[in-house]
């Protein structure tokens, strides 16, 4: 099993909780490496991703044997497949910050749960603390940001617009190596450039 899993399970443990269902994709990626729509159980038996045919080749090539996850094809799920997952579970964990009132009902129903518990950002408290991999890969995020910069200082010039600008910041980082941007770029220029989170629009630069 995964450490990242394993130091859940002990978490988990420790607060009398013998279940969890993960459904934030972010915090799914954080503890397998999978990067597909899906949602990760952790029972008492198992861990299991059920997603459906568009990812579950993909997944099969993230994950290894070591991962110790099963991978399920949500098509071929029967109404009991769901209710057996957390049928000896007390207390099964879900993500509060995450998971909106409907989906709590949702879950509730569909595995016949006896008890949906918080887990008080258990896995968003973890992902706080950067592992050397991590480490690297923002310095590396800074790199390529900072080349970036120094790029775009002799790239701009009077009469293009933000929009202009803005495309080829995003095609910059992803030619240098960064697989996306975090959030949506932002260009602003003369007085947009007053509003915090200006949208990059048609809007030309000028000359001061």
């Amino acid at each position: 099993m995964n450490e990242r899993i394993r130091w859940i399970r002990n978490s988990l443990k420790s607060q009398n909780i013998q279940g969890m269902i993960i459904s934030n994709p972010i915090n799914i990626k954080y503890l397998t490496n999978i990067d597909a729509e899906g949602i990760l159980l952790l029972t008492l038996r198992e861990n299991i991703f059920i997603t459906d045919d568009r990812y579950i080749e993909d997944v099969k090539r993230v994950l290894t044997i070591e991962d110790e996850i099963v991978i399920t094809n949500i098509r071929e799920l029967s109404l009991e497949d769901y209710e057996n997952y957390f049928m000896f579970c007390e207390n099964v964990g879900f993500e509060e910050n995450y998971v909106t009132f409907a989906k709590y009902k949702e879950f509730m129903h569909k595995y016949k749960i006896n008890e949906l518990v918080e887990t008080e950002g258990i896995i968003e408290k973890q992902r706080q603390i950067k592992d050397e991999g991590e480490i690297s890969y923002i310095r590396k995020a800074c790199e390529i940001t900072d080349n970036c910069f120094t790029y775009m200082l002799n790239y701009i010039k009077k009469g293009m617009t933000e929009k202009q600008i803005a495309n080829e910041i995003e095609k910059y980082f992803k030619e240098n190596g960064a697989s996306g941007t975090s959030f949506e770029t932002i260009v602003a220029s003369g007085a947009n450039s007053a509003i915090p989170h200006a949208t990059p629009s048609d809007r030309k630069i000028e000359s001061r």
